[in-house]
């Protein structure tokens, strides 16, 4: 496909994964948080109904936290929690494989890219929680 800047639809879509997989790990914060939030929101805003991906709604809506007083689901994007919005991450980076992405949704997985720095390798001090830590199996 033409337009992207990083590779084909299909490599976005695993980068996507990768990064909520080392989210996993050691949840987004800061700038990291709201460049998540941001990519989510324009594959599909449940608030304003709007997004490049209409057909995630119920996926979103299920994955969401109650509303503050009550057992609402509405999947405020704004208001969810660090650990929904990398699940819901992961559930973008699948879909993203299933349909070619526009140019707009690669530029905007360009900037969740740049973001997150190595987090779509698997390779940065994020990924084992604890940079150099061993683990020894029972």
């Amino acid at each position: 496909m033409s337009g992207s800047t990083t590779g084909s639809w299909w490599q976005y879509s695993r980068w996507v994964k990768n990064i909520a997989r080392n989210s996993k790990q050691t949840l987004p914060e800061g700038a990291e948080l709201t460049a998540v939030k941001t990519f989510l929101k324009a594959i599909w805003d449940p608030v304003s109904q709007t997004g490049t991906r209409p057909w995630l709604q119920e996926t979103f809506l299920r994955k969401a936290t109650a509303a503050a007083g009550g057992d609402n689901y509405k999947c405020n994007i704004d208001d969810e929690p660090a650990a929904v919005c990398v699940v819901l991450l992961e559930i973008v980076g699948r879909d993203l494989k299933k349909i070619p992405m526009t140019d707009a949704e690669k530029a905007l997985a360009d900037t969740l890219i740049a973001a997150t720095g190595n987090r779509r390798y698997g390779t940065s001090p994020y990924f084992g929680s604890v940079g150099g830590s061993k683990v020894d199996l029972p």
